[in-house]
């Protein structure tokens, strides 16, 4: 959920809270506000039922025809009124049109009126609790809709135009490439908290950048060193070979000749996993997969033929894929040269190639480990000591940078298949 829809929440929510609250004390005050007004109109009719009443008595009229209604009822009585203040209440009455009891607003007081005493108790109607209560709650529900309305609109567009820098920054950072030596460029914004997330990201890609020119560099250079004195040793033990040596002396000599050309394959295959990893190879729109296969099992035929291994190929013309040339033929040339170590003498290899996917299914021993380790890094499948437990590694690396699949399997051979 964004920033937009999860701050329009948190308005409703809040909005909620406060149109409830505000429905409440407006039902009380316009209950309040309508018993005030209709307690004031009953005392200024009652101003006008005393004077009506004065005349009455001075003129001798009756007063039951003239002053006794529904809503009106005067008594006289006997004794003098002691308490003469006015007292209001709520009562059931009939009401004069709905023909029904309704609550209605009671005024009652005693009063003497030229020289004779009354009771004056008059009622009138009033607007119902029920009444008030679902016209508060119809102007609530009709406030809070226009403002969801306006709210959701004026969200929108006021965060399409306060986010506009952020998100071209998030576009900015998307973007953005360790490799490329030139600093980051971030959009201009007035915005103060924008504008130190800009500095702090700049701050971050610049040192990330140098950082990785001198890891990139470090690496580099300690391959290319590392070569050298390797290729120095290797050398001066061949120069060893040539003299007069015991065959223990030579037996030890040719393993340390073995042992340093695995290291310096070692370093080679690291160096190419870092930089693999750091996104260092640029991929082609179409490669003519079909010829690189064709091409890197001809490099290995003597291999093949060396081992007696039974070569099957069915390789489908002109199937052409998105990848990097470099790294397609170091694929191509771990899964041939994993083919034939893992191999048994006189045993098959069969390659199929097809415009989905690539497989290679080869004999030999079955496997000590799952399948599915043996493509990380150093993992070895027996105790073979020619092997440096990244071929796979790396072959799972190239697959991986060009969105390809790849799955390891076995049943009485071993079986790699790689889906375009």
């Amino acid at each position: 959920m964004n920033l937009t829809f999860k701050t329009i929440l948190y308005y409703l929510v809040i909005a909620i809270l406060v149109f409830s609250v505000g429905g409440v004390v407006a039902y009380r005050l316009i209950s309040e506000e309508i018993a005030a007004e209709t307690d004031y109109y009953m005392s200024h009719s009652l101003d006008i039922i005393e004077y009506r009443l004065k005349r009455a008595v001075e003129r001798g009229y009756s007063l039951e025809n003239r002053f006794n209604t529904n809503q009106l009822k005067v008594n006289e009585l006997a004794v003098a009124p002691v308490d003469t203040n006015i007292h209001f209440s709520d009562t059931l009455a009939m009401h004069p049109h709905l023909n029904q009891l309704e609550m209605m607003r009671k005024l009652q007081v005693n009063r003497q009126i030229a020289g004779k005493n009354f009771e004056i108790t008059m009622i009138d109607v009033i607007i119902e609790d029920s009444d008030i209560y679902e016209s508060v709650v119809k102007i609530i529900v009709r406030l809070f809709a226009l403002f969801t309305l306006v709210m959701i609109i004026g969200t929108f567009l006021m965060s399409h135009r306060l986010l506009k820098p952020f998100k071209e920054t998030l576009n900015r950072i998307r973007k953005f490439n360790v490799q490329d030596p030139s600093p980051i460029q971030l959009p201009r914004t007035s915005t103060s908290e924008f504008k130190q997330l800009n500095t702090i990201l700049s701050e971050m890609s610049g040192r990330a950048q140098k950082e990785y020119q001198a890891l990139k560099k470090f690496s580099e250079n300690a391959s290319h060193e590392m070569q050298t004195p390797l290729a120095i040793a290797s050398g001066k033990l061949d120069l060893l070979t040539d003299s007069d040596l015991s065959e223990e002396q030579f037996s030890l000599v040719m393993s340390a000749q073995q042992s340093l050309k695995r290291l310096s394959q070692l370093g080679q295959s690291l160096s190419l996993l870092t930089k693999i990893e750091n996104n260092e190879f640029t991929i082609s729109e179409k490669t003519d997969f079909s010829e690189m296969v064709e091409d890197s099992l001809s490099n290995f035929k003597e291999f093949f033929e060396m081992k007696g291994l039974d070569l099957k190929t069915n390789i489908k013309k002109g199937v052409k894929i998105d990848l990097n040339a470099h790294l397609g033929a170091i694929l191509l040339n771990n899964l041939i040269n994993n083919s034939i170590k893992h191999n048994i003498e006189g045993g098959s290899v069969e390659v199929h190639l097809d415009e989905h996917h690539l497989r290679f299914r080869n004999t030999g021993a079955k496997p000590t480990m799952p399948t599915n380790q043996l493509f990380n890094r150093f993992e070895k499948n027996g105790t073979n000591s020619d092997s440096s437990g990244l071929g796979l590694a790396i072959v799972k690396e190239i697959c991986d940078y060009h969105s390809i699949k790849i799955d390891y399997t076995y049943d009485d051979k071993h079986q790699i298949d790689i889906t375009f």
